[in-house]
């Protein structure tokens, strides 16, 4: 009964706050989906949803895909505080003559839980962990206009307990004049996580899913040639919830990207260094520092490209 008790105050605890306070709609499942992906987005407000013609594309709009000139090699790694994990690596290809295709794996997690009896008494340690399996398609069928699509396989794995599903997004990106892109993303459409707690609680336990926010987002982009970017977007949940990220990026000397934004709320800074690697292959290293996220103090975020 003692151990019964501690997995369901853990069971409440990790699906509403292990990640509930990181962001728009974070008291809701799948908040690690929402934190915002990329050093280089993040930087500039978390806005993307219009300027992503790179190796995070299949996060920010997967509509950016046919418009990659390279092979990306993309990872991200956050600096949280509190024993919570996001790490991301995703490898996304342009297909002649008019598609693109992503393949990406994230995973969240808390460690070092400290369980407790309903006495309050410490019980076991205990960790979580969330993955997503993203896949993605785009075409272009103009070259001023293309749609994408995610398919996200979803699983929540804690003690015995194990959460799964599925989801999509559908991504649009319009180029009506040049150095302006319209980006628009409709997010986690009937994502969510299947539980079954029938052999953990005996008559307490049953069937329940634990949908995730749909959210609509908005975005728009404009390009000085590669010198200056402006990114823009307006994100609405079903959940009532609303949020305004933008930013910019200047490019100094061809190798050095500064960048910064609001995030919502909350002031982002980043920087950014692109150099050639070896052989054929370039590279892109980019750090964003975000500002008062959910009063835990300063996030860290380091992001690694290869194209090749």
């Amino acid at each position: 009964m003692r151990m019964k008790n501690s997995v369901f105050i853990l069971f409440i605890l990790s699906l509403g706050i292990a990640f509930g306070a990181t962001g728009d709609n974070g008291g809701y499942a799948g908040s690690f989906m929402r934190m915002g992906l990329g050093a280089r987005a993040l930087g500039m407000g978390n806005a993307g949803v219009a300027d992503c013609e790179n190796g995070f594309a299949a996060y920010y709009n997967p509509a950016g895909l046919p418009y990659l000139s390279d092979r990306h090699l993309s990872t991200t790694y956050y600096f949280l505080s509190f024993d919570r994990q996001l790490h991301y690596v995703g490898f996304a290809l342009p297909i002649k003559p008019t598609a693109g295709l992503s393949v990406a794996w994230m995973h969240a997690g808390v460690t070092d839980i400290q369980g407790r009896t309903f006495s309050g008494e410490p019980d076991e340690v205990y960790n979580t962990g969330e993955d997503a399996i993203i896949l993605s398609f785009a075409n272009a069928f103009h070259r001023r206009f293309a749609i994408g699509l995610n398919f996200k396989i979803l699983n929540y794995k804690m003690l015995d307990l194990n959460g799964s599903g599925l989801g999509f997004d559908i991504g649009v990106m319009l180029r009506p004049i040049d150095r302006i892109i319209i980006g628009v993303q409709l997010k986690d459409i009937g994502a969510g996580y299947n539980w079954n707690t029938q052999d953990l609680f005996d008559d307490r336990g049953g069937n329940y899913t634990d949908s995730f926010p749909q959210i609509l987002k908005i975005g728009i982009a404009y390009k000085n040639n590669r010198t200056f970017t402006f990114a823009g977007d307006v994100e609405i949940s079903d959940k009532k919830d609303y949020s305004v990220h933008f930013g910019g990026e200047y490019l100094f000397n061809d190798i050095v990207y500064l960048r910064m934004g609001m995030d919502n709320i909350h002031p982002t800074f980043g920087a950014g260094l692109a150099y050639g690697f070896i052989a054929n292959i370039n590279t892109q290293i980019d750090y964003s520092v975000l500002l008062g996220l959910v009063g835990e103090g300063t996030t860290h975020v380091f992001s690694w490209e290869f194209k090749f």
